[in-house]
């Protein structure tokens, strides 16, 4: 089981650590506040360390070192990227992903060698220019470099995969569904998850297979 270790226990790392249990990885979480800690362990079956991001001695507490992901999703740039080079640096964290408040760092955190940024007001600015879907397909970039998007799909009454599991779907090969929201519930989509009409389908997609992608899921007219 792959680990994950998460600094911060806001509203970003809380929602973060739900979802990777759900995706069965193991998640340790560091938060410096005794009182948002012990609601996350209410709330969570985790392991809460009490303690800054970027003290070496708690992240080495939580299992920093042979964890294969650290995010720091505090909300202080300067905090979540210091805490990123400790574990890129000193625990050799493979992957480091940092949230940026401020759009104007996200330039010199991947020049210091973040492999991902998650910058909100970037996402909320670019889900805004895409609000208006074309042909039941939006797509929002959610990587600042490549080609990699985020499609959001919604499965119409002429979607030919209405009722058919994942696993007999023919997808574009730079494609890969990765969530599914039906009734206000968001699941995980297995190869044996069956789409229903109104569902909202996630991809992860390459641009430049964008139109195979609402092809497959939306029929050849749409």
């Amino acid at each position: 089981m792959e680990r994950v270790i998460i600094v911060g226990a806001g509203k970003v790392g809380f929602h973060l650590a739900k979802v990777l249990l759900e995706a069965d990885y193991e998640v340790s979480i560091v938060e410096r506040e005794g009182v948002r800690g012990t609601a996350v362990v209410e709330a969570l079956p985790v392991h809460v360390y009490r303690g800054e991001g970027t003290d070496i001695e708690v992240l080495k507490d939580a299992g920093t070192a042979g964890a294969s992901y650290f995010v720091a999703a505090t909300g202080n740039d300067a905090d979540n990227l210091v805490a990123c080079q400790i574990a890129k640096k000193h625990f050799l964290v493979p992957h480091a992903i940092a949230r940026v408040i401020d759009p104007a760092n996200e330039k010199l955190f991947k020049a210091l060698d973040i492999d991902a940024v998650i910058s909100t007001t970037a996402l909320a600015a670019q889900t805004i220019r895409n609000v208006l879907p074309s042909n039941g397909l939006r797509l929002t970039a959610i990587f600042g470099q490549g080609d990699t998007e985020l499609a959001e799909i919604n499965l119409g009454n002429d979607s030919p995969v209405i009722g058919s599991p994942i696993m007999d779907i023919k997808l574009p090969e730079d494609c890969l569904l990765i969530a599914v929201l039906r009734d206000g519930t968001v699941s995980l989509p297995r190869g044996r998850t069956i789409l229903n009409l109104g569902d909202r389908v996630f991809a992860l997609a390459k641009r430049n297979q964008a139109d195979d992608l609402r092809r497959s899921l939306l029929g050849a007219h749409s």
